[in-house]
């Protein structure tokens, strides 16, 4: 049960939330920047006059396809209780941020904050879904003795955070309004964390999926907005930029899925900018128009790739000041990569073989197809089954194993491993699934595992708590696995010890491929080729 607490913040006025029975308070819906309309850049909030506002309740969340967080319940294969009632939607009041903080921040000052930038592909999510409340975690920061502030916020997602042409750049909209909005809130941050009781000079960046790719296209911006990162399950050498030519033919696909071709050119941007934001989402997202950051030379200049990462010649501002990073992911991440396959999955195994041995040397094609025990005519389920592992290795593992090596030669990195097979009925039970490793730090789904995995949860937040706070824990090449039966124990990381396949990794290793190689056959492949 929560009751309403007042709280005075000295620059940006009396402000209204909720206190828990475990001694947390909320701030919900505080608006960090404004906008004139759904495609125009974030300006950060101003206080000329600082008044009342209410934090009881969570502000509304950016358009998109499928608002709240259904979609991810049934990924999950579990839900969670909330009111649907407050989940509501808006085209320019939907840059906010939620602040969650022990109850004694007027006695404990320049607490640790951790932001949080949450997930969903760039298509959909809010940082008020259940599922991301920051609460248990702040109160288990509090118990054990490591205290925090988090921070989640909000974006624009969809044709609004994501869509751009040439016709929009000079109608004066800027791309990657979903990443200017992050780095306008943690501008925000830096600016006000202090009334609050956090230290803007200790903040931890965190993302999940998404919110890790989004993450890592910060490491590059050259203001100091945080002070340590953690990336869960994503990075930008899993989804790089989209080039400024493939945007032009993605806007086109936007053009034709609302139906505007006849529509005179100078006529279109009025119209996206007028017409029904949900309408505009969902057949953009049903026609397969991309949400994806944009190469735009101003707030990405860089396309990443392994081999610029591998040979320093991608500079990274970034860690020039970072003290540290955690990255980390699950031993099942590929299964994400099923919603993209759905209407694929007839006959898949011949498609991917046959995209494979055109986009690979006839020797490493083979060489992968046997490892993962793929030919034309393996029956639809285990073929699907067998793309998603090697998804889960190109896409994932790979990621993780080519940033730490690349990172550990700048600063202290942490690695985890999650390996704990997903509990519930559904198609993804008994394996270590995407999305799966925040809800056992989180806290949130307690009430649903048994007790081992309820204490390997505790014991998972409290390492990555301890981070937060500065404190060193066994570093890469050493990793925290996260297994079976509530097991957390610290392995070299190197497969199968830590739970992964080494196949793909041996393959670059020898030189017999290269991972740019390995990750754009892939990703030919999911594109439809």
């Amino acid at each position: 049960m929560s009751k309403t607490v007042p709280f005075s913040h000295p620059t940006i006025g009396e402000l209204t939330g909720t206190h828990s029975d475990s001694g947390i308070n909320c701030f919900l819906g505080i608006q960090y920047a404004t906008i004139q309309d759904r495609f125009s850049s974030p300006e950060i909030k101003q206080y000329h006059e600082p008044g009342k506002i209410d934090c009881t309740k969570p502000g509304p969340q950016s358009f998109c396809f499928a608002p709240g967080p259904d979609a991810e319940f049934a990924f999950l294969q579990h839900k969670l209780d909330y009111d649907r009632s407050l989940m509501t939607v808006s085209d320019t009041e939907c840059l906010n941020l939620n602040i969650t903080a022990p109850s004694t921040i007027k006695e404990i000052q320049k607490l640790p904050v951790l932001v949080f930038i949450h997930g969903g592909g760039f298509s959909v999510g809010s940082p008020s879904v259940p599922q991301y409340d920051m609460t248990r975690l702040v109160a288990l920061s509090v118990e054990s003795g490591m205290p925090i502030i988090a921070v989640s916020i909000g974006y624009r997602l969809s044709a609004p955070g994501f869509l751009t042409s040439q016709k929009l750049r000079t109608a004066g909209y800027k791309p990657n309004n979903g990443l200017r909005d992050q780095r306008t809130a943690l501008q925000w941050i830096q600016k006000h964390i202090s009334g609050f009781g956090g230290d803007p000079s200790n903040v931890t960046l965190m993302g999940e999926s998404a919110g890790a790719v989004a993450t890592t296209y910060h490491l590059h911006a050259q203001e100091h907005l945080f002070t340590r990162f953690m990336l869960m399950s994503g990075s930008y050498l899993s989804q790089p930029p989209a080039s400024l030519s493939d945007a032009e033919e993605n806007y086109a696909k936007a053009v034709k899925a609302l139906g505007l071709e006849s529509t005179p050119p100078e006529e279109r941007i009025n119209t996206l900018l007028t017409m029904d934001p949900l309408t505009l989402c969902t057949k953009c997202f049903h026609s397969g128009v991309q949400d994806s950051a944009v190469l735009d030379n101003d707030l990405i200049t860089f396309s990443p790739t392994y081999s610029s990462l591998a040979d320093n010649t991608l500079a990274i501002p970034a860690l020039e000041w970072c003290k540290s990073a955690l990255i980390g992911d699950c031993q099942f991440d590929g299964n994400i990569r099923s919603l993209a396959l759905q209407h694929r999955k007839k006959d898949i195994a011949a498609a991917f073989c046959t995209s494979l041995t055109t986009s690979l040397p006839p020797s490493v094609s083979s060489a992968i197809l046997s490892a993962y025990n793929l030919t034309p005519s393996t029956p639809d389920p285990q073929a699907l089954q067998s793309i998603l592992e090697l998804c889960t290795d190109i896409s994932f593992y790979m990621p993780t194993h080519h940033l730490a090596t690349h990172l550990s030669r700048h600063l202290p990195v942490n690695i985890y491993r999650f390996n704990a097979p997903n509990p519930w009925e559904g198609p993804w039970k008994g394996q270590a699934i995407h999305i799966q490793d925040l809800t056992w730090l989180l806290q949130n789904f307690a009430e649903f595992l048994d007790e081992e995995q309820r204490g390997q949860g505790v014991e998972f937040a409290q390492k990555v708590l301890g981070f937060v706070n500065g404190r060193a824990w066994e570093t890469w090449p050493e990793a925290l696995v996260l297994g079976t039966e509530g097991r957390v124990e610290v392995v070299r990381d190197e497969a199968p010890g830590n739970g992964r396949r080494g196949f793909v990794l041996e393959l670059v290793k020898e030189g017999r491929v290269g991972m740019d190689e390995l990750s754009g056959a892939l990703g030919r492949f999911m594109a439809g080729g």
